[in-house]
Parts: structure tokens; C-alpha cells; sequence
């Protein structure tokens, strides 16, 4: 029973380490969107506020992966 215990405690605290480190990456993730590489206005006039999907798309990986990358 013991055993069990510790197994479901390990279990626990490895839930909790994903949880926390996906909500520091979506917090990466919105100060990425809020950086300088997306300002609302381009020298050109244009829009600056446009974002790749496949940036995206390698943003939400990172996310969901939190043992296996960096962006």
C-alpha cells in the first residue's frame, strides 16, 4: 500500500510539474505576441500584428511537449 502511495504521489507531482510548465510557456507565448516583432503599425505602414500559423503551430507543440523542446 505504501508503495501505491509514493507511486500516486510521484504521479502527482509530475502532473503538477507539466501544469506549471505549460502555463510559463503560454506566458512565453503571449510575451512573444507582445514583443517588438509585432507592432501594430510596420515602418511601411503595414500591419505588423500578423502571425505565422506555422509559428503558431510550433508554439502550441512547445507548449503541449514540456519535456521535449525549446521554440
Amino acid at each position: 500500500m505504501s508503495n501505491y502511495i509514493h507511486q500516486l504521489q510521484n504521479q502527482v507531482n509530475d502532473l503538477q510539474h507539466v501544469v506549471i510548465t505549460r502555463a510559463e510557456r503560454v506566458q512565453e507565448f503571449r510575451q512573444h505576441l507582445l514583443s517588438s516583432k509585432f507592432p501594430p503599425i510596420q515602418h511601411d505602414g503595414s500591419r505588423g500584428d500578423l502571425v505565422s500559423v506555422a509559428e503558431v503551430f510550433n508554439w502550441l507543440r512547445y507548449i503541449e511537449n514540456p519535456a521535449l523542446e525549446t521554440v
